[in-house]
């Protein structure tokens, strides 16, 4: 179980939501925070942060100190970007600092962009730190977006971060075909192993992640048209084995399970 709260902050008019009081002091973050621990919350999303200064930096470190001591995983949303601080604080799972994909509904600033801004992302933000992003969203809400639902269900594996808060209705995932669920439900938490096998930024980004022995591998393309990618899969080695591929079939996701070596480039 993952809390929201507001970080004290208002900035956003004063129909921001609250309460706005339980973690801006050390005291009310030690009642509220053992009460979290008591309940046996796992963590916290904090959102809404004043911009950067040296105060608002210190309450950041502040608050993962707190929630490491009660055993509580946080996420910064509505934040500074990443500073290296999971280093110290391995708690710290995910920042925002990010057009995400609330921004596919807000306006419609990201109706036509969001592929190549998806496309972006591996090679600009999400390589300082993890990127709470809220992928997959298969389904439209107040603003349409062009992206398809295979580039969305790439996301969660191209991008990186401690917890990927999946920002659909429950009903899109619950529709989804089985192999969709299983490989969303499956997905790991923490990578082994990263590596680039193609792409350029705003254009195409194909990068392969290992847990234990098992790679996953996803691919979008950022542009309107069609393009032809070689990716080097010599990076993961000469013996993986494709068990499943899940593609675009016009405006529809397809799957097969696939059996054989991948030695050939793959268009």
């Amino acid at each position: 179980m993952n809390l929201w709260y507001n970080s004290g902050t208002s900035w956003i008019g004063p129909g921001a939501p609250g309460p706005q009081d339980r973690l801006r002091t050390r005291e009310a973050r030690e009642r509220e925070m053992t009460r979290l621990e008591q309940m046996g919350a796992t963590g916290i999303k904090v959102d809404f942060f004043l911009p950067d200064g040296h105060e608002m930096v210190d309450y950041y470190l502040d608050i993962l100190e707190d929630a490491a001591r009660h055993h509580l995983l946080v996420d910064f949303h509505g934040c500074t970007i990443p500073r290296g601080w999971s280093r110290t604080w391995p708690n710290l799972m995910s920042m925002e600092a990010v057009y995400g994909a609330e921004w596919y509904n807000n306006n419609r600033r990201m109706t036509n962009a969001a592929a190549a801004h998806n496309a972006t992302l591996p090679f600009t933000r999400n390589v300082i730190g993890p990127m709470d992003y809220t992928p997959c969203t298969f389904t439209d809400s107040q603003n349409p977006h062009i992206t398809t639902d295979c580039h969305e269900l790439a996301l969660p594996i191209l991008f990186e971060s401690g917890l990927q808060h999946m920002a659909d209705r429950p009903e899109a995932y619950l529709n989804l075909p089985e192999p969709v669920k299983k490989l969303l439900s499956g997905l790991p938490s923490a990578w082994d192993d990263t590596r680039l096998l193609a792409g350029y930024p705003g254009q195409s980004a194909v990068i392969a992640r290992r847990s234990g022995d098992t790679w996953y591998i996803a691919g979008i393309n950022g542009t309107e048209g069609e393009i032809i990618l070689e990716p080097d899969f010599s990076r993961i080695g000469q013996d993986v084995t494709l068990s499943m591929l899940i593609t675009d079939k016009g405006d529809k996701p397809a799957w097969d399970s696939i059996s054989g070596k991948m030695k050939e480039p793959v268009n």
